[in-house]
């Protein structure tokens, strides 16, 4: 299973999970897959890419099985960036990246702390 980074806009309580690795959404949905995610400007992209491919199989058979091919590498690029393109996108909007509550920290984490650190400030003798 794909690790997961959080992401949070400072301020709210609501928490996306943008997954790591490839993005089967974007490789068979496209543009549409972008669309959900309100990623515009690649949903713009992405459908024009493959309106491009799709009119260049209407010229000829040649041209067509080249704009087949050109399709599925275009649709596993999708794939393979996807969710990088989502997650420079919400960080674009201001989203940070965040630990998830009851990930990462163990029950005795503050061990691994310094003494001095959780000592606090020293004391002053007069």
């Amino acid at each position: 299973m794909a690790e997961r980074i959080y992401l949070q806009y400072p301020g709210k309580d609501e928490t996306v999970a943008v997954a790591t690795g490839f993005s089967w959404g974007a490789l068979l949905l496209g543009f549409v897959w972008a669309m959900s995610k309100r990623m515009w400007f690649a949903t713009f992209i992405m459908l024009a890419v493959n309106t491009l491919l799709f009119f260049s199989g209407l010229w000829g058979e040649t041209i067509g099985t080249i704009g087949l091919v050109l399709s599925v590498l275009f649709g596993v690029a999708c794939g393979v960036y996807g969710n990088q393109w989502h997650r420079w996108t919400l960080e674009k909007r201001g989203y940070v990246v965040v630990q998830p509550a009851g990930e990462g920290r163990l029950a005795g984490a503050d061990i691994a702390q310094p003494q001095a650190a959780r000592a606090g400030p020293p004391k002053q003798v007069p």
